[in-house]
């Protein structure tokens, strides 16, 4: 028997049969990403808040804010597409046979978001913000850069926003380029507080944007603000934990909106596992009874240290027919060491002290998966 490979050669194609149709740049763009993703490993989203966790709390929840100001001025250039779901697909952790009916995270975030379109224009750089949308926890922010001259692959760093009503926040922020001279980003910025306001206000004064690859800086003033309404969601109440290995995980709530659905935990670790290790994070993986796994995206957390932390992850849409989620968590952990981990205290003053390293011998992390907690949708 022939294999598929052998019968499409068996075909006698005509090339003046085919017809070629415009394409947006977007398009062009993902087929260039399906290539390079075949070649290299793809470029992940930059994590802005990471380790902000314990130091959110010890430090009274010192503001790490995200922000926009409205324009009076503002232009629109024309937009290329739908960038929520190009960014969730680029940055998804599951390969394509598994992925939920073929979607990423952000796919179905255009048909509720918010469409901004304001525009700056300063020192040869044009910043766009097309659409925004606001779960109750997360905002999510869809931008666009063109630029009079070539600024590489799209390895910059842009200060996040400031949010008023969040008082400590983390988030991610990811650019790629799909043209000449054209940018596009999605940034997300959550509340750390198990606070849900009703309405965030968003300022975003951009003075500078570096080019991390080309150590390049251009400064100018891009400054935006505008406000959002969160979108109608479900809260459920799970408290269902598993406790295996010295580590405890709790699934405490789930809030189901039209796009997506968030997933609050909780992890504990038993003096036995810190006495034997500097740190434990547990990341939560999903799947339904239908054999759906769903892409997922980290909100951040905070705690009083590294072991007993409160977490929260943004997943895609649930598939409407799955009667349960089944959440599988997956502990870390590691001790610090000089290749890991650093200390750089910084006086009142300003200036920086000696950096201090752990002295504690290096141990290869351990990783453990603990049981499932099944969590039914339909009671």
């Amino acid at each position: 028997m022939k294999d598929i490979y052998e019968l499409l050669n068996d075909i006698d194609i005509d090339e003046t049969e085919f017809k070629e149709l415009e394409v947006t740049e977007l398009e062009k763009a993902k087929v260039k990403r399906t290539l390079k993703k075949a070649i290299r490993k793809k470029k992940k989203m930059k994590r802005w808040q990471k380790n902000v966790l314990a130091a959110s709390i010890i430090f009274g929840l010192s503001t790490a804010t995200i922000g926009f100001s409205f324009t009076a001025s503002a232009k629109s250039i024309p937009l290329i597409g739908d960038i929520f779901s190009y960014f969730g697909n680029e940055n998804s952790g599951l390969s394509d046979d598994i992925k939920n009916n073929g979607k990423g995270l952000y796919s179905d975030y255009k048909a509720y978001s918010n469409k901004i379109g304001f525009t700056e224009e300063s020192n040869g750089l044009t910043f766009t913000i097309n659409d925004a949308i606001y779960d109750g926890k997360t905002v999510t922010i869809t931008y666009t850069i063109e630029s009079e001259e070539d600024l590489g692959d799209g390895s910059f760093f842009i200060p996040s926003p400031n949010i008023k009503e969040m008082k400590a926040q983390g988030g991610s922020d990811g650019i790629t380029k799909v043209a000449d001279k054209k940018y596009v980003g999605l940034l997300t910025a959550s509340n750390l507080e198990d606070l849900k306001e009703d309405k965030v206000n968003i300022d975003w004064d951009i003075n500078s944007i570096s080019i991390t690859d080309m150590d390049k800086e251009i400064k100018g003033n891009w400054n935006f603000a505008f406000s959002l309404k969160a979108t109608e969601s479900n809260e459920k109440v799970i408290n269902k934990s598993v406790n295996q290995h010295g580590v405890k995980v709790s699934v405490e709530k789930l809030s189901i909106s039209p796009m997506s659905f968030v997933v609050d935990y909780h992890q504990e670790v038993s003096d036995s596992v810190k006495n034997k290790w500097d740190d434990a994070y547990v990341e939560l993986t999903i799947k339904d009874d239908l054999g759906n796994v769903y892409d997922g995206q980290e909100n951040g957390g905070s705690g009083i240290d590294s072991y007993n932390l409160n977490f929260s992850k943004t997943f895609q849409k649930i598939d409407p027919d799955a009667t349960q989620l089944i959440a599988t968590p997956h502990v870390t952990l590691r001790n610090f060491t000089s290749e890991n981990h650093g200390e750089v205290p910084i006086t009142e003053d300003g200036e920086e002290k000696v950096s201090s390293f752990p002295t504690k011998p290096g141990i290869a992390p351990k990783e453990l998966v603990l049981d499932d907690i099944v969590i039914d949708l339909k009671k």
